[in-house]
């Protein structure tokens, strides 16, 4: 039986490029048989094999895969440019073209290495960013450094987080969207989206913010968007948005980073086929729930992670005992989850329904 962890505190063991087979790279710096490429051990022998899912954002006309790269890093990832580099345009071979990007987050700079990564391909890709401020710089001088740094004329996708009218950031938060509005006017934005971290945000959002597309967590325990809190009679807040002509875009497809590490540990309890994989399960609840999401943004940190991803689009079909691992994670989730989740992410407890989803065995 092979179990592996989806996100360990090893995430990359030492291989050299030659095992990984980067010939169709064109970087002369990754074909250098001096540089060794770090991946985690894992049971895959060959890259996999299919055809990525493509989807329009709402009415934007941005095609974007089915899968998006979150490329957000932790402190430890930092220095290993040429690996994530690899992880990055494998990816993009692979059939992802969207990459969603921060700057700052956990104090990880990311527009410069991400720029250079993606250079021989950036008008080939999709960039997606949150627009923050960072280092006392203003928010026109921070749009024209993520421009500079990408290489770019325009940014694809950048959003703005939502607050109400009564918010004691609403004026900071306005004067955001209404920048980003101007700057889509401008040519210098294609969409402007906003996460939503709360219900109670959608009707603030679509009052208040002409808006191209929304963000909101969606996965096998926190769902309520789609089942509501009894698992029925309830009108989805994908549907909502497409009646509005507004994208949907998902993100933490395995119950967010806090969550992953534990319910990796808890899965190894109830996995016992070679071929059942955690992450693999949870993305393709999300692709078999009926949610139609335009995208979902899931964060990978290695070759593996990639690899174990991606085949789930390739190959969307879920397993009775699939399901079953999932259901008996869901139950493990409404004892635990919120435990484990710090003050800041206790907001995504709001996502999950309060009784069990009954119809879950269905999907697929």
């Amino acid at each position: 039986m092979i179990r592996r962890n989806f996100i360990r505190n090893g995430i990359l063991a030492s291989a050299g490029i030659s095992a990984l087979g980067c010939s169709s790279l064109k970087s002369p710096m990754l074909q250098s048989k001096k540089v060794q490429l770090w991946k985690e051990l894992s049971h895959f022998s060959s890259r996999p094999q299919g055809t990525m899912p493509m989807n329009e954002i709402g009415k934007t006309g941005i095609r974007v895969s089915q899968l998006g790269f979150g490329s957000h890093i932790r402190k430890e990832m930092v220095g290993h440019d040429l690996q994530r580099e690899y992880v990055i345009r494998e990816a993009y071979e692979l059939g992802i073209n969207l990459f969603d990007v921060y700057d700052g987050e956990l104090e990880c700079y990311q527009y410069e290495p991400m720029g250079r990564f993606l250079k021989p391909i950036i008008n080939d890709v999709v960039i997606s960013i949150s627009m923050k401020t960072y280092e006392g710089r203003t928010m026109d001088e921070e749009f024209e450094r993520a421009l500079r740094l990408f290489g770019r004329e325009y940014i694809d996708l950048v959003r703005c987080h939502a607050v109400a009218p009564d918010h004691k950031r609403w004026k900071d938060h306005w004067a955001y969207a209404e920048k980003l509005l101007r700057y889509k006017e401008q040519g210098k934005i294609r969409a402007v989206g906003v996460p939503i971290h709360s219900l109670e945000d959608l009707g603030i959002v679509l009052e208040n913010y002409p808006i191209d597309y929304v963000i909101f967590p969606y996965n096998f325990y926190h769902n309520i968007c789609w089942l509501g809190s009894g698992g029925d009679n309830f009108d989805s807040l994908p549907v909502r948005l497409r009646k509005s002509g507004i994208g949907v875009i998902t993100m933490k497809p395995f119950m967010g980073d806090y969550l992953v590490k534990p319910f990796t540990d808890i899965a190894r309890q109830y996995i016992d086929e070679p071929e059942i994989s955690y992450p693999r399960s949870a993305l393709r609840y999300v692709i078999n729930s009926g949610i139609k999401a335009d995208t979902t943004l899931a964060g990978m940190y290695s070759l593996n992670h990639l690899y174990d991803d991606i085949v789930a689009f390739f190959e969307p079909a879920m397993s009775d005992e699939e399901r079953g691992l999932l259901n008996e994670l869901r139950k493990a989730a409404m004892q635990r989850a919120s435990a484990c989740l710090p003050e800041h992410y206790k907001w995504l407890e709001n996502w999950a329904a309060k009784l069990p989803h009954k119809d879950m065995l269905s999907l697929g």
